[in-house]
C-alpha cells in the first residue's frame, strides 16, 4: 500500500487515471472501468474503497479510516477537496476524550453528485440520485433524489428522478 501511495503522488494529476485506477486495484480496492480518479487524492488508513463505473474522483479528495468500507456507486461526480471518513472515536474519560477508535462503514448510492470541500462522516448512506452542497457536513444518512446542504446537512429540497435540469 505505501508504495502504491508513492507512485499515486508522482503521477500528474489526471494525464493517466487508468493508471491511478490501476495502482488501487493493486492496492486492493474495487475501482470498475471508466472512473477517473486524480492522483493528488488519497486513500488512507486501513479503509477499502469501492468506486463503480464512470464516476469521478476530484482533485485533493480524501479517504480515510480503519478497518471499514467506502462504497461509491456507478455514475457519481466527487468534486475536489472531498473529506469522506469512516473513522471516530468513542467519548473517553475526563483524561482523554478521543477514547476507543472505531469505524464505520459509507455508502454512495448511484448517481450521486457531491460538491466541493464537502466532508461525509462513518455510518452514512447517500442515496441514488441526491446532491450534498458544497461546504456541507454529512452526518446522517440522506435519502434518494434530494439536495441536503449545510453544517450539519439537512433537507434542502427534493428533486425529480428524470432529466429534467433545476435550479438550486
Amino acid at each position: 500500500m505505501f508504495v502504491g501511495r508513492i507512485v499515486m503522488k508522482m503521477i500528474p494529476l489526471q494525464a493517466f487515471p487508468k493508471m491511478n485506477s490501476s495502482i488501487l486495484r493493486l492496492m486492493g480496492n474495487k475501482i470498475a472501468n471508466g472512473v477517473v480518479f486524480y492522483s493528488s487524492s488519497e486513500v488512507v488508513g486501513l479503509v477499502q474503497i469501492e468506486i463503480g463505473e464512470n464516476s469521478f474522483v476530484g482533485h485533493k479528495t480524501l479517504f480515510m479510516g480503519g478497518v471499514s468500507f467506502i462504497k461509491v456507486g456507478k455514475n457519481c461526480d466527487i468534486s475536489s477537496n472531498v473529506s469522506i471518513i469512516t473513522g471516530s472515536h468513542e467519548i473517553g474519560s475526563i483524561n482523554r476524550r478521543a477514547g476507543l477508535g472505531l469505524s464505520t462503514d459509507i455508502v454512495i448510492g448511484d448517481g450521486v453528485w457531491i460538491g466541493y470541500g464537502v466532508t461525509v462522516l462513518g455510518g452514512v448512506k447517500i442515496g441514488r440520485g441526491s446532491i450534498i452542497a458544497a461546504g456541507s457536513l454529512v452526518n446522517k444518512d440522506v435519502p434518494e433524489n434530494v439536495i441536503f446542504g449545510g453544517v450539519p446537512a439537512k433537507l434542502i429540497r427534493t428533486i425529480g428522478d428524470d432529466s429534467v435540469a433545476y435550479d438550486i
